[in-house]
């Protein structure tokens, strides 16, 4: 029996998995967990209008598992990021300026705008930069804004992991 088994983890070791997630104990996990993330603001100064926040992952090729969420819980910010509550949220494949397909996605505001859930509608497979673009309209007071970041595979019974931290700064005009 012990041989039979032997033989049997060698050969799961040798052939690829047909899927594209990696479930143990009956929960989906990444292999590795993407550690590549970027918040990007072209508006630089407090209160500046027309403010986008591009969040940019990029998911690494042996990550054996399609992003399906992410978490982002405000650590460090005079005010919330978003203190004019929810707003509009799209994701693309690329970075902010090399866009590419749409991906269809949900956002989750709480109460107080400090922490957000990112649901993708459709998963991001392995080997793709995914950029989250939150359209905020105008900037939060001047500050350096950090974020915990934590990606959630799609599949099964999935265990959220920790990506790191993110930071914005925003600074103050002067005229």
């Amino acid at each position: 029996m012990l041989r039979l088994t032997a033989g049997l983890t060698a050969a799961l070791l040798l052939f690829p998995l047909t899927g594209r997630t990696l479930e143990l104990n009956g929960q989906t996990n990444f292999v590795a967990v993407p550690t590549q993330a970027k918040l990007t603001n072209f508006r630089w100064y407090a209160f500046d209008c027309c403010a986008v926040f591009y969040l940019t992952l990029e998911m690494p090729e042996g990550a054996s598992a399609d992003l399906g969420q992410l978490h982002l819980e405000q650590i460090r910010g005079v005010e919330p990021a978003f203190y004019n509550g929810v707003v509009p949220v799209t994701a693309f494949i690329g970075t902010p300026r090399q866009e590419g397909r749409s991906v269809p996605v949900t956002a989750e505001f709480s109460e107080g705008a400090r922490t957000i859930d990112v649901q993708f509608n459709t998963p991001v497979a392995p080997g793709e930069t995914i950029t989250v673009a939150f359209k905020a309209g105008t900037n939060p007071p001047a500050d350096i804004y950090t974020f915990s970041l934590s990606a959630t595979p799609a599949g099964p019974n999935p265990v959220s992991q920790v990506v790191g931290v993110v930071q914005m700064d925003i600074f103050q005009a002067v005229f």
